[in-house]
């Protein structure tokens, strides 16, 4: 968790006898920051308007009713629609080690103009209507949400004359994050299934099923019978990243996979992903991941 934010927890909070609680307002968000020390099971809350939650430290477990259940971990973010009620657990709360979590209630009015916004000046590939997810599914943050999760904390904390107005750009932004986050997940869960109907889809099939290959955009921008230009615009609108970030991101994960589940080289594993050198692989995995391979192959060792 960012040190700022850890520290906007320790500068002062309302206390309660479950949780602990701060609050931020702006004309287009509600923030609350959420902090619980003591481990509590079936814990009743709603929201009265839509609200994005994050979690920044712990462990929860959700829970919807009859609907479903599943646990909540940091860098983890879920949307959920106005009067949604939840049960929550924190089965691992303590004093030293308290689970901490967002709330960010989003003004309709600003939900529903970024939306007429999208749908007119930025519309989808295959023509459907950008629309908020309110499934209550889970989903990981990506590198771009969790960076403007933390810039709207941090501003509706802050006491810059321009916090108002910076407060309803970042809002707009993460909004937008938000639906192509929702496209992102949709298309990532269900590629197989849309690869004949969806171009994007094809082409997210094609990125998974050739890792090993150095793929070009020309050559997937062709497979998916799109001009180069046409499916770069498109991928980074609706997926929320440049096609080659895609694809680095995939290789990746298979990296991961490889030093997890085989005996495979460090150079081994570059080559099979088409990396141009084993330090080009290094430099990549550690930017995405923290670690270079061998030390996340080290710590996998640890765990076991």
């Amino acid at each position: 968790m960012n040190s700022s934010i850890s520290k906007i927890y320790e500068e002062g909070k309302v206390i309660t006898p479950i949780e602990n609680q701060l609050s931020f307002h702006t004309d287009e968000v509600d923030l609350h920051l959420f902090e619980t020390k003591m481990r509590t099971f079936g814990f009743e809350l709603e929201f009265d308007e839509m609200s994005l939650l994050t979690m920044l430290s712990g462990k929860k477990v959700m829970h919807f009713g009859g609907e479903h259940s599943f646990e909540f971990l940091p860098e983890e973010s879920l949307v959920l629609d106005r009067h949604k009620a939840m049960q929550i657990d924190f089965p691992d709360a303590e004093n030293q080690n308290p689970t901490r979590c967002m709330a960010l209630i989003i003004s309709p009015e600003e939900i529903k103009d970024t939306l007429m916004m999208l749908n007119e000046n930025a519309p989808k590939l295959d023509d459907s209507l950008w629309a908020m997810d309110l499934s209550s599914i889970k989903f990981e943050n990506d590198f771009i949400l969790s960076r403007n999760i933390e810039r709207i904390i941090l501003l509706a904390n802050s006491n810059t004359q321009y916090r108002d107005t910076l407060s309803k750009l970042t809002t707009k932004e993460l909004i937008i994050n938000l639906l192509q986050s929702n496209a992102r997940n949709l298309l990532l869960k269900k590629t197989q299934s849309f690869s004949n109907v969806n171009q994007l889809a094809f082409a997210i099939d094609y990125i998974r099923r050739n890792h090993h290959k150095a793929l070009t955009i020309d050559e997937i921008a062709d497979k998916a019978f799109m001009s180069k230009s046409t499916f770069h615009r498109h991928f980074k609108r609706e997926i929320g990243m440049t096609p080659n970030e895609f694809i680095l991101i995939e290789k990746i994960k298979k990296a991961k996979f490889l030093l997890e589940n085989t005996k495979n080289s460090i150079a081994d594993i570059a080559y099979s992903l088409a990396f141009a050198s084993p330090s080009q692989f290094i430099k990549h995995f550690k930017t995405l991941t923290g670690f270079t391979p061998l030390k996340y192959k080290k710590g996998l060792s640890s765990e076991n």
